[in-house]
C-alpha cells in the first residue's frame, strides 16, 4: 500500500488505522441506519458524541438538517484549504 498521508512512517500508519476504522465505522452506521430506519445514527454530532455533552438536543429533524449543513461547511473548508492535487 502506498498512500502517504504524512512522511513519517509511524504517524502515517496511525492515520490510516484512524482513516479506515472511521471508513468501517461509518459503513457499519450506514447499514444500520437502513436497519432501524432512523437517519439519527448518521448525525454528525451523534457520531462525534456531542450528545455525551449535549443530551437529545440534536435529536430532531432540525437537529439531523443542522448536522448536515455543518459536515458540508466543514468539508468545503477542508476542500478549499488542502492544496494537495
Amino acid at each position: 500500500m502506498d498512500i502517504k498521508i504524512v512522511k513519517n512512517r509511524y504517524l502515517n500508519a496511525v492515520l490510516l488505522l484512524m482513516l479506515g476504522s472511521a471508513i468501517v465505522h461509518m459503513v457499519i452506521l450506514f447499514f444500520w441506519a437502513i436497519k432501524e430506519g432512523s437517519l439519527y445514527v448518521l448525525n454528525y454530532f451523534n457520531i462525534l458524541d456531542v450528545d455525551l455533552f449535549y443530551p437529545n438536543i440534536f435529536d430532531s429533524f432540525w437537529g439531523n438538517v443542522f448536522s448536515f449543513v455543518f459536515a458540508v461547511i466543514i468539508y468545503l473548508i477542508i476542500l478549499k484549504t488542502n492544496k494537495t492535487e
